[in-house]
């Protein structure tokens, strides 16, 4: 058998597992955060190194701003609920 000649490095994976668990609520849709995310992803694919960890804490970091997307629709469909 061939081996796959690139393996994803662990936390590169856990955190597009993140983006994609994030992604389900995410305003626009899992569909296009998936898309956008393996354009990012694979944009980056070569690095390696101290590169490599600022690259995971930049994800790190869009990930969070994600949340904080997703938090804000939250809010403003609940006060849209309970104000008119």
């Amino acid at each position: 058998k061939k081996k796959c000649e690139t393996t994803m490095h662990r936390l590169v994976r856990d955190l597009y597992k993140k983006i994609l668990m994030v992604g389900r609520d995410y305003p626009t849709g899992l569909s296009e955060v998936r898309r956008r995310a393996k354009k990012e992803f694979l944009k980056r694919r070569d690095v390696e190194g101290d590169d490599l960890k600022r690259a995971v804490n930049y994800g790190r970091y869009m990930l969070k701003e994600m949340e904080g997307v997703i938090q804000l629709k939250k809010y403003r469909t609940m006060k849209k609920r309970y104000n008119d």
